[in-house]
């Protein structure tokens, strides 16, 4: 549904007890009509309200309405596409990954690794002096 004439003339009585800067006349309804005639009304309305908001001190136009409406349609129609996408199935596994072309060598590496890192550890244990175990500390 699109602004009609008669819609028109109710937006502009609107906006003018909003702000009497914006003309309610014959002139001024066929020029809004013409620049919002794609607008749905809801949409216009609420791009009139977001100008106001953003703009205070300056007297909405049709120009300026209908880009910031074409705007809000724009980001509406976004939001409903991105609603409809759906996820993958499965996650996507990266085609360059180290792992899943080499299992067997990346298996064999990390257990090498973990027997590394576990000697380093037991190896810096026995080396620890007695004063660092803190077995004769006492609770206070």
């Amino acid at each position: 549904m699109t602004v009609d004439h008669k819609q028109t003339i109710a937006m502009l009585t609107w906006i003018n007890q909003v702000d009497p800067r914006v003309m309610l006349n014959q002139a001024a309804a066929e020029t809004w009509a013409y620049s919002l005639r794609s607008v749905d009304p809801a949409v216009a309305k609420q791009a009139v309200l977001e100008h106001y908001k953003a703009n205070e001190s300056i007297a909405a136009s049709p120009g300026a309405i209908s880009k910031r409406a074409a705007n809000i349609k724009t980001s509406r129609d976004a939001g409903q596409r991105a609603g409809q996408i759906e996820p993958p199935a499965q996650p996507v596994k990266h085609p360059l990954s180290w792992r899943s072309r080499n299992p067997e060598l990346w298996d064999q590496l990390f257990e090498e690794g973990r027997r590394q890192g576990n000697a380093e550890r037991g190896k810096a244990s026995q080396h620890r002096a007695p004063e660092e175990t803190h077995d004769g500390w006492m609770a206070a």
